[in-house]
C-alpha cells in the first residue's frame, strides 16, 4: 500500500495531467480523495477512474466548459473499483481492505469524563 501522502499527490497530479492545467484542487476534492482513501479505494481505480471520465468529457460536444472537480469523476472512480474488486474474483481480501474506525473510548466512560469536565469548569 503506497503512503498516504502519495495517495493524494499521485490524484492531484493525475486530475491535472488529465485537465491540461496545473490548477489547484479544491478542499471539497481533498475531502473526496480523503473518502476515497479511508473507504479503501485502490489507488489505482481512482487514476483509471479520473482518466475514464475525461474521455467520456471530451467525447461530449464542445464547449468553453472544463472538469474543474474531482466530483465530476467520482461514479466512474466507484465504477472502476467495483471493476478492480470483481476482477479479484470478488475476493474481498484482494481489495483494499476498508478500515472500521476504533472508538477512543468505552461508552460507559463518556459520563464519568462529562462530571469530570463540569466539576473543571465549575472550580
Amino acid at each position: 500500500m503506497e503512503n498516504y501522502f502519495n495517495y493524494f499527490t499521485e490524484i492531484e497530479e493525475q486530475f491535472q495531467r488529465c485537465r491540461g492545467t496545473r490548477t489547484l484542487l479544491s478542499p471539497l476534492d481533498w475531502a473526496l480523495i480523503e473518502a476515497w482513501k479511508e473507504a479503501g479505494i485502490p489507488l489505482e481505480a481512482v487514476l483509471v477512474g479520473i482518466e475514464r471520465s475525461f474521455e467520456k468529457f471530451k467525447k461530449r460536444p464542445k464547449g468553453l466548459q472544463k472538469i474543474n472537480s474531482l466530483a465530476y469523476c467520482s461514479q466512474l472512480v466507484l465504477a472502476t473499483a467495483e471493476e478492480i474488486a470483481a476482477g479479484a474474483g470478488g475476493d474481498s481480501s484482494q481489495a483494499a481492505p476498508k478500515k472500521e474506525p476504533i472508538a477512543p473510548f468505552e461508552a460507559g466512560e463518556i459520563p464519568g469524563y462529562l462530571r469530570g469536565n463540569a466539576e473543571a469548569v465549575e472550580d
